[in-house]
C-alpha cells in the first residue's frame, strides 16, 4: 500500500511538472504596402514591399523608415512582383516579374542599386530572359568576387532545363555557356535549382536532381567560375533542396520524405541536422533556413521558434507561414502571413 502511495505521488509530481515554454514575444513592424522581401544591409533591414499594386522598398533602422526611390524602365518594371532581393555592404540587386503578353509567361525586371541610392530597372532585350527556350529567374546574387550573378532556368541542348547563370557587363545581362558542366541536364540527370546564395566569393545554389527514376536533394558551388555538385547527405527515397541562406557558414532547407530537413555547410562538405522539429513540409511549401542555430518555422499555420539542439517556443505575434527570416545584429526579423498578399514584418530583439 505504502509503494502505490509513493507511484500515485511520483506520478502527480511529474504531471505538475510540465510547463509550456514561455512564448517568442515579436514586436509588429509597420512598413508601407505588404512586405514581400527582406535582405540585411549593415546596421539596417531592406524591406522590398508592395504598395497600391506597385512595386516599392524601404530601409528601416533604429524605429525608422526610408524610401528607396526606384526607378522603373518598362511597363512590366513598374508593376512587378518582387522575386528576390540581395545586399552587400555598397549595392543591392532586386528580381521582379509580372505575367503578361499572349502566353501569359512572367516578365522579368532586374533592379540594381544608382548612385543616389536608389533603384533602378535595368532594361533588356526580349530574349534575355524570354522567348524560345526561356526559363525563370531564381535568385540574384552578389559574391564578392567575379560580380553580381543571376541564377534561374532555361532550355537545355541535351534535356529539360538547365541551371543557368547570367553574368552583367554592367548593362546588359548575358547568359553563360553550361554545356558540359555539372549545371548542364542530360536524359540521365534533370537539374532544378531552388535558391541561391553568396558566401563570400562562392554562389551555393540549392536544388534537385533527378536521377535513375530518383528525385535527389542536392547542391552546386560556384568557386572561381566552376560550379560542381555534390548530393545532400540523407537525402532519403525523396528529397528536395528548397531554400539556402549564408552568412559565417551556409544552411540549406527543405523535405525529406515529406518531413523538414536541414544541412549545415561544414567546411566543403554538408552534413543533415538531427536536431530538427518533425515538420509535414508539402510540395508547394518552402520552409526557411535557421539563422545560426535559430529556426523560425511553421507549423499547421502556427510559428515557432526553435534553438536547435534547445528548447522549442510559439510565437508571439507572427502566424501563419513564415517566408522569410533575417538577422540585423542582435534582432531576427520575420515575415509570416496567410498568404503572399497578407504578409506581415516582425521583430524579435534579444533577452
Amino acid at each position: 500500500m505504502r509503494l502505490l502511495s509513493i507511484i500515485a505521488v511520483l506520478l502527480l509530481v511529474a504531471g505538475c511538472s510540465t510547463e509550456e515554454p514561455a512564448k517568442a514575444q515579436f514586436t509588429k513592424v509597420t512598413v508601407p504596402g505588404v512586405p514581400a522581401r527582406l535582405a540585411a544591409q549593415g546596421d539596417q533591414l531592406v524591406v522590398a514591399t508592395r504598395v497600391a499594386g506597385k512595386p516599392a522598398m524601404v530601409r528601416y533602422r533604429a524605429g525608422k523608415v526610408t524610401e528607396v526611390a526606384l526607378t522603373p524602365t518598362t511597363g512590366y518594371g513598374a508593376e512587378a512582383l518582387w522575386y528576390s532581393l540581395s545586399a552587400d555592404a555598397d549595392q543591392l540587386l532586386a528580381i521582379g516579374g509580372k505575367t503578361g503578353g499572349a502566353h501569359g509567361n512572367v516578365r522579368w525586371s532586374v533592379w540594381r542599386t544608382t548612385p543616389d541610392g536608389g533603384l533602378a530597372e535595368q532594361p533588356q532585350p526580349f530574349s534575355t530572359f524570354g522567348g524560345l527556350g526561356g526559363g525563370a529567374l531564381i535568385d540574384g546574387v552578389l559574391p564578392t568576387k567575379g560580380g553580381p550573378l543571376l541564377v534561374g532556368t532555361w532550355q537545355s541542348h541535351s534535356a529539360g532545363a538547365d541551371v543557368m547563370l547570367w553574368a552583367t557587363d554592367g548593362t546588359y545581362w548575358n547568359r553563360q555557356d553550361v554545356a558540359g558542366t555539372p549545371l548542364e541536364s542530360t536524359s540521365a540527370s534533370l537539374k532544378f535549382p531552388e535558391s541561391a546564395a553568396a558566401h563570400g566569393a562562392d554562389v551555393v545554389i540549392a536544388g534537385w536532381v533527378v536521377d535513375k527514376g530518383r528525385q535527389r536533394p542536392v547542391v552546386w558551388t560556384l568557386r572561381d567560375g566552376v560550379a560542381t555538385l555534390a548530393p545532400l547527405p540523407d537525402g532519403g527515397r525523396n528529397g528536395t533542396a528548397i531554400t539556402v541562406s549564408c552568412a559565417d557558414t551556409c544552411s540549406i532547407a527543405g523535405r525529406v520524405d515529406g518531413k523538414l530537413a536541414l544541412w549545415r555547410q561544414d567546411g566543403n562538405s554538408w552534413r543533415r541536422r538531427s536536431d530538427v522539429p518533425v515538420v509535414t513540409v508539402g510540395d508547394r511549401d518552402r520552409p526557411v533556413p535557421p539563422v545560426g542555430d535559430t529556426l523560425v518555422y511553421s507549423d499547421r499555420g502556427n510559428v515557432h521558434v526553435a534553438t536547435l539542439g534547445g528548447d522549442d517556443r510559439a510565437a508571439a505575434g507572427p502566424t501563419g507561414v513564415v517566408t522569410a527570416v533575417t538577422r540585423v545584429g542582435d534582432t531576427t526579423y520575420v515575415l509570416a502571413g496567410p498568404d503572399d498578399d497578407k504578409q506581415t514584418l516582425w521583430r524579435a530583439d534579444p533577452g
